[in-house]
């Protein structure tokens, strides 16, 4: 086993320690387990099983996805956000923002708005949530 190996995969328990740490005490009607504690698994497992005939972008992509899930996790950890689907809606829209696609990140909020707050947003509505997470993110030093 090597050095880079251990380091990746102590790095993915504590993502799978995290994500079981956060899952809700009582489950909804839609999942027993979280997505993300699910695929936390599923990237601790390809990396334990699959390491020696990955790529580096194969690594690099499972450590991408890793810190996505960790993000999010760590604010609720954090009690930073309660609400799961409303806050991987908020770091899936940052991360448009941050790379530049704000139009993007417009019609992703737009897209899902429905599923997770019940109501489909208007495009006005979304743009003006996207301007407030954009408005976030340079507060944060995220952006500038």
């Amino acid at each position: 086993m090597s050095n880079k190996k251990e380091w990746i995969v102590d790095k993915l328990k504590r993502l799978v320690k995290l994500s079981t740490a956060t899952e809700p005490d009582i489950p909804d009607d839609t999942y027993l387990f979280t997505p993300h504690c699910v695929d936390a698994y599923d990237l601790l497992n390809e990396v334990e099983k699959n390491y020696d005939h990955m790529t580096n972008s194969d690594i690099v992509k499972i450590m991408s996805e890793a810190n996505k899930i960790w993000k999010i996790r760590k604010k609720i950890w954090n009690g930073e956000w309660d609400d799961l689907p409303e806050a991987q809606l908020i770091a899936e829209v940052e991360e448009f923002i941050i790379k530049g696609q704000k139009i993007n990140s417009i019609k992703h909020y737009r897209n899902n708005s429905e599923q997770v707050f019940g109501k489909q947003y208007s495009l006005k509505e979304s743009k003006d949530a996207c301007d407030k997470i954009q408005e976030d993110l340079i507060r944060r030093g995220k952006l500038q």
